[in-house]
């Protein structure tokens, strides 16, 4: 599977930095608008407390990270048009369609998807932490695709399974001070949102198959979990249990199927991703070490050895391009 730039989707580009804090309601209340796409936000101190604020958001068009406290009560509504975002809270509960029919209350470190395809709206208590994934709705849905999915826009669920919500949560977590962080090389950059939105649609997207049942076979769901998970920190266990086998049971089922082993399979699947990143790199700017480093090759000269053996060319030649 070929993880490069989803076609249509926007190209990875430059990072920005979002930031703003302070104690003026209407300046809060201007950048929370344009940040979330709000329409009649509503910021309000509460008594016997000093309003206060601060908003992040740090990203490029195709995913971001955000984040929002208020010591005042919040309430929005929300028209989140060409994205998909998946929130949670901290210190307290938030609401999507407060007293209505389709009302969700978010509770405390449980993240939920955004209301998909209509305007919502969106309140909190005061000091309620606000946290979110912003990630453009082409690119999600042509990974959505990719992965044997329905193309086309997504439908996300409200009762994520626990399993899949856990996996999410753990991968943000390790990969947050990264993304956070505008000096992170690009090529890292799109594997860390490759690997997010993957574990998104796992947990969220409702016509994507749990992972591990888009195919039958234990060699068939041990690779597709290797190509899903490069980009990760992966070891041959997390290999065999989303294969649902032992260790040793899967390299004899590697070795059955005329495979090498699931080592040297997880080494390819890196190959083939740093060979898309150095043909898309600019050789001015970009180094081959660097993008080497980025998909967990941290010998440079075995790197390269088998670089050149399973392309039959160095890395270098094909950065050149």
């Amino acid at each position: 599977m070929d993880a490069a730039q989803p076609s249509g989707a926007p190209e990875p580009g430059d990072v920005h930095r979002r930031l703003a804090s302070g104690s003026d309601v209407d300046t809060a209340t201007d950048f929370y608008a344009q940040l979330h796409n709000a329409h009649r936000v509503q910021l309000e101190p509460v008594r016997d407390r000093d309003f206060g604020f601060r908003m992040r958001s740090v990203g490029d068009e195709r995913f971001s990270l955000r984040s929002s406290t208020v010591t005042g009560t919040r309430w929005g509504r929300i028209e989140p048009v060409g994205r998909y975002l998946v929130t949670w809270s901290q210190h307290g509960n938030a609401v999507f369609d407060a007293g209505t029919a389709d009302e969700h209350v978010l509770f405390p470190g449980v993240p939920a998807a955004y209301p998909v395809g209509r305007p919502f709206t969106i309140e909190a208590a005061a000091g309620v932490v606000m946290h979110a994934v912003d990630v453009d709705a082409v690119y999600l849905e042509q990974l959505n695709a990719a992965r044997g999915g329905t193309p086309g826009p997504l439908s996300l669920t409200r009762r994520p399974e626990a399993g899949s919500l856990t996996r999410l949560q753990d991968r943000l977590s390790a990969a947050a001070p990264e993304l956070l962080d505008t000096a992170t090389p690009a090529v890292r950059r799109t594997a860390l949102v490759g690997s997010v939105s993957r574990l998104l649609l796992d947990a969220f997207a409702v016509d994507t198959p749990p992972p591990g049942t888009r195919q039958t076979g234990s060699v068939d769901r041990a690779r597709e979990f290797i190509v899903d998970h490069c980009a990760e920190p992966i070891t041959v266990r997390d290999i065999a249990a989303a294969a649902g086998i032992s260790e040793r049971g899967l390299q004899q089922a590697f070795t059955r199927a005329g495979l090498e082993s699931p080592t040297v399979e997880l080494r390819h699947a890196r190959l083939e991703q740093v060979r898309v990143a150095l043909r898309h790199a600019d050789p001015g700017t970009a180094s081959v070490a660097d993008i080497a480093r980025a998909w967990s090759f941290g010998h440079l000269g075995r790197f390269a050895g088998y670089y050149l053996q399973h392309f039959g060319e160095r890395p270098s030649d094909t950065l050149r391009g």
